[in-house]
């Protein structure tokens, strides 16, 4: 293989996942500088893969589109379109990190030289790990996704880099925290987020405002709290258990969270998006687990902290619990102990990151 070769990243989505593979696509860029990678993300994580820095070009596949209308022409026409411009950019490498059946045939008919994917212990769909030549083999212990996602770029013959994440903010974005800061008057915060992609992964928002009631009062250190689309009665529920302690809330944008999380001193939240986001700029994290694996899903540097209740249904990864989600069932003192231990704990520039 030449020494800049044409690498195409397959991961559409969620944003948490693709964070995950931007260390790997930082390793690609260290080992083969004068490549050209392109990455196929679904439209709705866009913003996010154009973000990344390293990144030559960013292929769109509207999936929504595709799965409200599985048999419409229009649809699958567009699709058709992706592939023509994939086989049309002649890749030497197409590295599938997402393992389903629709990643790996767009990887198989994208035309590149070598396809690289997960084996069928690892991919999320079985039959897509036939449409690979080379397969990364399940490792003989679990390690985070973010290593998992770094080995499978190595059989390209990238070397591991610090799991760090460097994204494009556009001055706006920073301009409006800044001024959403000043105006609230806070220099030093706590940042939680309450919300997640799936309801098992949720702590409660009346634990949330009992947390944020003792951060504020007992600490000393205001708290803000960070809500998606469709997520505002979280923060409402939060309020009614702070009293009179109400935290600001800040509902931005998924961007407009990165120079938030910068700047804070530390964040609380469950496995999701936001949580990878903290975890990927190095902001201090406490990360509430439940249905997910905190050794794959977890944070990225040693010296955070994770709460989990082990189960014998532990790491279920289920969207719907038959047991009303007793995994979740992790008391506030518990909490606001790991709390203080990780604001108590100095950073070392040597800290260890996976």
């Amino acid at each position: 293989m030449s020494s800049s070769p044409k690498i195409l990243i397959l991961r559409l989505s969620s944003l948490g996942d693709i964070l995950h593979v931007v260390p790997a696509s930082a390793a690609l860029r260290r080992k083969f500088p004068d490549a050209t990678i392109h990455w196929l993300a679904s439209r709705k994580s866009e913003f996010l893969a154009r973000s990344i820095r390293g990144i030559d070009a960013v292929h769109i596949l509207d999936t929504d589109a595709l799965a409200q209308s599985p048999f419409s022409r229009a649809a699958w026409g567009r699709v058709w379109t992706v592939i023509r411009q994939l086989r049309a950019e002649r890749f030497d490498i197409a590295i599938d990190f997402q393992g389903l059946i629709k990643t790996a045939l767009i990887c198989f008919f994208s035309g590149s030289n070598t396809r690289l994917g997960f084996s069928r212990e690892l991919v999320r769909e079985k039959p897509s790990h036939w449409f690979y030549h080379r397969k990364l083999a399940k490792p003989e212990r679990p390690v985070h996704i973010v290593v998992q996602n770094q080995m499978l770029a190595a059989l390209a013959g990238a070397e591991p880099v610090a799991a760090s994440v460097d994204l494009a903010v556009a001055d706006a974005d920073s301009l409006l925290i800044d001024s959403l800061l000043h105006r609230a008057n806070i220099h030093d915060y706590i940042v939680i987020n309450p919300g997640g992609g799936w309801a098992t992964k949720c702590w409660s928002p009346d634990r949330y405002g009992r947390l944020a009631r003792r951060i504020q009062e007992e600490l000393a250190l205001p708290v803000i709290v960070t809500t998606g689309p469709g997520e505002e009665a979280l923060y409402r529920k939060i309020t009614e258990a702070c009293g009179n302690t109400h935290p600001c809330h800040f509902p931005v944008t998924f961007m407009q969270l990165i120079p938030l999380y910068k700047k804070a001193r530390l964040f609380i939240g469950g496995d999701t998006g936001p949580f990878h986001l903290a975890c990927a700029l190095e902001t201090p994290v406490v990360g509430i687990f439940g249905p997910t694996s905190p050794v794959r899903n977890g944070p990225w540097k040693k010296t955070d902290e994770v709460l989990q209740h082990p189960l014998p249904c532990s790491n279920c990864y289920g969207r719907k619990c038959p047991t009303a989600n007793e995994c979740m069932d992790i008391d506030v003192d518990e909490v606001f102990a790991a709390v203080v231990r990780r604001i108590g704990l100095r950073e070392d520039s040597a800290d260890e990151r996976i």
